[in-house]
């Protein structure tokens, strides 16, 4: 998908840590890097109405990005193990403390890549790791029209165990509709300065708050 790269490309011996946070405007379905369009998409349907089929270098299931949904993409170096729960979990970790300290209540992480509200999955997330950098990039349902996902994704393959089989229109949640009115802008810019903090994957070598 065109933000891999867009992210990678700022890793550089002069910067060994990047990021990116922002709404997808346009619709897109982003395949995981495993995953098959015919087995996980709706690809007749994206076709006649438009919709262009991406896959990016992470790993995870398949995703519609669109207007109400926050693209959180970060880079960096890591001199630790490849472990993929502790690396996804770091990131993680600081979006779920922006969004505690703007108010919002009853989050955790679940399955290996998931913040929930509750029992609803709220942000999905994804991990690359090619040699000593690794890729994180995460969706945030700040406020799509919900409705979009069943239309262009079929059920998945494998789901996490907290899914219990729900369809994407009882699994999925979003801030809005958990009542949270929090500005688009005010969201972005307290995830941006969370991030810009530190690589949050020094914390797997005992570096941070994290």
């Amino acid at each position: 998908m065109y933000i891999d790269d867009i992210v990678l490309d700022r890793i550089s011996e002069t910067c060994r840590y990047a990021f990116s946070v922002y709404e997808h405007e346009r619709t897109v379905v982003v395949l995981g890097r495993s995953c098959s369009a015919q087995q996980d998409v709706y690809a007749q349907k994206c076709t006649e109405h438009g919709i262009p089929i991406f896959r990016r270098l992470g790993g995870g299931g398949s995703v519609v990005l669109c207007r109400g949904v926050l693209v959180v993409s970060a880079a960096g170096e890591t001199h630790v193990p490849f472990r993929l729960r502790e690396h996804m979990s770091a990131v993680n970790r600081a979006v779920v403390m922006v969004l505690e300290e703007l108010g919002v209540k009853n989050l955790c992480l679940r399955g290996i890549s998931d913040i929930a509200c509750g029992e609803k999955k709220i942000c999905g997330s994804s991990l690359h790791k090619k040699r000593d950098i690794v890729l994180y990039q995460g969706s945030l349902l700040l406020d799509p029209d919900l409705e979009i996902f069943a239309r262009y994704l079929k059920h998945p393959l494998r789901e996490p165990d907290y899914r219990q089989g729900r369809p994407h229109k009882t699994f999925l949640t979003s801030l809005r509709r958990e009542g949270y009115r929090i500005e688009k802008r005010q969201l972005i810019e307290s995830l941006e300065k969370e991030l810009k903090k530190h690589n949050p994957w020094a914390a797997l070598l005992g570096g941070t708050r994290y």
